[in-house]
């Protein structure tokens, strides 16, 4: 009997678009391990060992980041986006907030 493999849903995504998009509605979902969740799973798609050696964070602290039971410091998640080449953009949330910083 075969073991099944494990559900990745990046096995799913035929464009980088795609899958902005879905990290985006990850992070921006009331729930933020979800987005850790996601990463986790890119992470897996990339490669462990590639993202540990680009880090420089060991395989295990990789793991400890991802399966949901911590959270991960800004440092770590940091450089496990910056090893996956994903980057951010800042923006304020409302189109006039600035306004609120000018008062």
């Amino acid at each position: 009997m075969k073991t099944p493999t494990e559900f990745n849903v990046f096995d799913y995504f035929d464009t980088d678009d795609e899958i902005l998009d879905y990290l985006n509605d990850c992070y921006n979902d009331a729930d933020e391990r979800l987005f850790v969740s996601a990463i986790g799973h890119l992470m897996k798609k990339k490669g462990v060992a590639e993202v540990s050696r680009l880090t420089g964070l060991n395989r295990e602290s990789l793991y400890k980041t991802i399966n949901g039971t911590t959270s991960p410091s800004w440092d770590t998640m940091m450089r496990i986006l910056k090893a996956l080449d994903i980057g951010f953009t800042i923006k304020f949330n409302q189109h006039d907030a600035c306004h609120a910083y000018n008062a």
